[in-house]
């Protein structure tokens, strides 16, 4: 239970107005003859009363909010476990989002009466269909809202066990939400990839220090956090990261990720074989002098990084 000295649970409320109404039979313009099924097997769905474009903003705020969120927490208690050292850094880029949210929900509104008429203009025919689901601006308003809770939990005296059942299945999410990061990581930068750039560490380094800042939910985190900190530090910090540097960030990403496609990189990258050299011939060196000299390919000695060890399964 000394884990809710640790952390602070923040609920995320981030409300949007869908532009949408339900569809009346009366809305619809159907042939002579025609009939609608009846309502127990199908519904007619909805209509939308305003260009949704104008309302896309709003719900890319509440994503951002979201990620801004998961970057430090955890899902937990419908709502995230966010780490008390986290908090304020945390509510500080939750009010920038939270302004320029209230920012474009002031312009909205601003300009709501003229949206639904260039939205009727958009389709002509269908005026009065859109004009009967028009909400008032009133009713708009309160759809559109941001609001921030943060608090502290503790069990009621005697019935401890549910609450002690949640905590002790955060270091499961905290793994599930990892793991999700680290395989779409993986394919959407390394996945047929020999090499990756700079850019491609910045998620991984996100994730780890996601883990770093909830490794208190579990003790045996810390040496996790320990080799990948290691590993990501000795990469090279400018140019490509490929060969051994690479097979090495396969392997963190594998941990991560349990993905056997990153294992297999990080396992098997093929490594550069010496030379071996040739026995000198003496008998034949006046002759080689007397011709042209043949363009020699050099192959550059890379030098690879030990592979990095796998955690204990139960970890990711």
């Amino acid at each position: 239970m000394n884990i809710l000295d640790n952390i602070v649970i923040l609920v995320l409320s981030v409300s949007l107005w869908t532009g949408r109404k339900q569809l009346r039979e009366e809305d619809l313009k159907l042939a002579d003859g025609s009939e609608l099924p009846p309502q127990k097997l199908a519904s007619l769905g909805s209509k939308r009363v305003m260009d949704p474009a104008a309302l896309a903003p709003f719900a890319t705020f509440k994503r951002r909010a979201e990620r801004t969120v998961l970057a430090v927490g955890t899902r937990f208690l419908g709502g995230y476990a966010v780490p008390v050292e986290k908090l304020a850094g945390l509510m500080a880029e939750l009010d920038v989002i939270k302004g320029e949210y209230n920012a474009a929900r002031i312009e909205f509104l601003s300009e709501y009466d003229q949206a639904v008429q260039d939205w009727k203009a958009q389709n002509p025919g269908w005026e009065e269909v859109i004009a009967s689901a028009v909400e008032s601006l009133e009713y708009v308003k309160g759809q559109l809202a941001f609001r921030v809770q943060t608090f502290n939990i503790n069990p009621v005296e005697g019935h401890e066990t549910g609450l002690e059942t949640e905590i002790n299945g955060l270091a499961d999410q905290l793994r599930h939400e990892v793991r999700q990061q680290a395989r779409l990581t993986w394919e959407g930068s390394f996945r047929g990839k020999l090499e990756v750039g700079q850019k491609t560490v910045r998620p991984i380094r996100a994730m780890l220090e996601k883990i770093e800042g909830l490794v208190f939910l579990e003790p045996g985190l810390n040496e996790l956090v320990t080799g990948i900190r290691s590993t990501l530090t000795s990469l090279p910090k400018t140019g490509p990261i490929k060969g051994g540097d690479f097979a090495a960030l396969c392997g963190v990403i594998h941990l991560l990720g349990n993905i056997p496609e990153a294992r297999e990189i990080a396992e098997n990258l093929p490594v550069e074989e010496e030379p071996v050299e040739e026995p000198i011939d003496e008998s034949a060196e006046e002759l080689e002098a007397t011709e042209e000299p043949n363009e020699i390919e050099v192959i550059p000695d890379l030098t690879y990084l030990p592979q990095f060890e796998e955690a204990p399964a139960e970890w990711f």
